[in-house]
């Protein structure tokens, strides 16, 4: 029984061109991927959308500008999202609930990421300009200068009403350095002995003393009560203890580590603080540090989208760290180099064909089942990834300057389709109770041969036969055909399309397949370019 049906953008398009490093669109969707909702904001549009794993619209958010750049869905069903102005949220109707401009009110530039917090308080990076003259009193070589210094530090906020705040909490890079220039100033020290603090004059060939530390994440464990932040430039992450008050965090002691804002952790390059040398450098330009949550595998850990994986321009890595913690939470440091000495995982490679190489921006997402959810920026391309390194889902965002055609095969018309990071959620996730959750359209919508989720098609091609199966039902997991098939790839599907079983060769005229529940599937057959799908009942 041969079926021509519509081919959904899930499985891989029937075309001569098919693994081609130019095909653009959700590819793949295996019974491995992660079986939840994705969250993403589109650089380019001032709309948020959440997608299931099909590529349908299940919810869109429309806020008053372009972001800026990250998104998180509430656990109540708001939606938290910095734009390029102002903050804001909105319910999950898409009602405005609060909005605040830090820049016009305050002063503050925020830039990158911020963080909800589980009492409603919101983290920001913030930039904070020194001046040549305040470097100088911190104990700044002089040589290095390159006129006004963009420093970092942390905010905490309180949303008030619909459009207020309160400050509550703060912590600056500047009352964490150490030098060894000028022995005149309070912060003089030996370097190499204090890794708690920052080399205040560490340089390197890629360091501009204008934008000395570019911090690009920040992330919250509820557990310990710690922040962990990433810094691009000096290529390292960074936690802090978020017990501490303001004033402690100013200082060394104080909180519940009794050691102030001092960094209890940092990871990535220690020759920042001298110890080390460039075979010791693990991260070059990272983005995205975050903490994986409880109860998921690898809970705990941190994961790190490492863009200039090795520092040789040519791929990037996805990592997770495991640092080490002793019975009072103080993490394991010896011979003044904080562990681990390596990775506890790592995945570099390709994805349809092409090597995973982004210079800027990007990110990665750990989900309960152990998969990981990499973001990459430019391509505005999610690829969720096992931790035996199969790709098991990907998913191009369609939405940009304008809106495109997910299956277009010119990358060029994808400029303006970049999104910063990707969250996945499981359809359980609190935010999804009592919700109406049909899926709706694809968002590109302009795609003729995209009109359901669970159906395949043959196209371009004769079929290889009639029917080829001879007993279908399908009985004990094997299948007979009228006559051998001769160098034959099979893959089989289930009734939601997603990919069970994949045979890259095969010839003979019976197949043993492993175990399936019972139900439909379909089952599809490529020889020598000509492709044919038939549907099977499991029992």
């Amino acid at each position: 029984m041969k079926i021509k049906l519509s081919f959904f953008i899930l499985i891989f398009i029937f075309n001569n061109n098919l693994f081609s490093q130019n095909t653009i669109g959700l590819l793949e969707n295996t019974n491995q991927a992660y079986d939840g909702y994705t969250l993403f904001t589109p650089e380019e549009s001032n709309s948020v959308f959440l997608v299931d794993n099909c590529g349908r619209s299940i919810k869109t958010w429309t806020f008053s500008d372009t972001p800026k750049f990250t998104c998180y869905l509430l656990e109540n069903g708001n939606l938290l999202r910095v734009g390029a102005s102002r903050v804001e949220i909105r319910d999950w109707d898409d009602n405005l609930v609060w909005s605040y401009n830090l820049l016009v009110s305050n002063g503050l530039t925020q830039h990158h990421d911020i963080e909800p917090l589980p009492n409603g308080n919101i983290l920001y990076l913030v930039k904070e300009t020194l001046t040549e003259a305040e470097q100088i009193a911190l104990g700044k070589n002089p040589a290095l200068l390159n006129g006004p210094l963009s420093s970092e530090k942390i905010i905490e906020i309180e949303p008030v009403g619909t459009d207020a705040i309160n400050i509550v909490w703060e912590w600056r890079f500047a009352d964490h350095l150490i030098q060894d220039f000028d022995a005149s100033k309070s912060n003089y020290g030996t370097v190499s002995t204090n890794p708690q603090l920052v080399d205040f004059n560490y340089t390197d060939a890629n360091i501009d003393h204008s934008n000395w530390l570019h911090l690009n994440s920040i992330d919250y464990n509820p557990q310990l009560d710690h922040i962990l932040f990433s810094s691009r430039t000096l290529s390292e992450i960074y936690i802090i203890d978020h017990s501490t008050t303001t004033a402690e965090a100013a200082s060394h002691s104080g909180g519940n580590q009794n050691k102030g804002g001092d960094f209890l952790w940092r990871w990535g390059n220690p020759q920042v603080y001298r110890q080390g040398t460039a075979d010791h450098q693990k991260l070059h330009a990272q983005h995205d540090a975050k903490w994986i949550s409880q109860n998921y595998v690898n809970e705990n850990k941190i994961t790190v989208f490492n863009n200039n994986s090795d520092g040789t321009n040519t791929f990037s890595s996805i990592h997770i760290v495991s640092p080490s913690l002793d019975i009072n939470n103080n993490y394991e440091i010896e011979n003044n180099t904080f562990l681990p000495e390596n990775y506890y995982w790592s995945w570099s490679g390709e994805i349809l064909e092409e090597t995973v190489f982004q210079e800027k921006k990007s990110g990665v997402h750990a989900l309960e089942n152990g998969n990981l959810l990499l973001c990459e920026t430019k391509k505005g391309r999610l690829s969720e990834i096992t931790l035996t390194g199969d790709i098991v889902w990907i998913y191009r965002n369609p939405v940009g300057e304008t809106t495109f055609n997910q299956f277009a095969t010119n990358v060029e018309i994808f400029e303006g389709n970049s999104i910063f990071r990707g969250e996945k959620y499981h359809k359980s996730y609190a935010a999804f109770t009592g919700r109406d959750l049909t899926p709706g359209n694809i968002l590109e919508n302009i795609n003729s041969i995209s009109e359901t989720c669970a159906t395949l098609s043959v196209t371009n091609a004769e079929a290889i036969d009639n029917t080829i199966i001879f007993n279908n039902p399908v009985v004990d997991q094997t299948l007979y055909f009228y006559k051998p098939l001769e160098t034959t790839k099979v893959k089989v599907y289930n009734n939601l399309g997603q990919s069970v079983y994949t045979k890259a060769s095969f010839s003979g005229n019976e197949l043993k397949l492993p175990y399936l529940k019972q139900g439909l599937y379909f089952i599809e057959f490529i020889k020598q370019g000509t492709k044919q799908i038939e549907k099977i009942i499991i029992k």
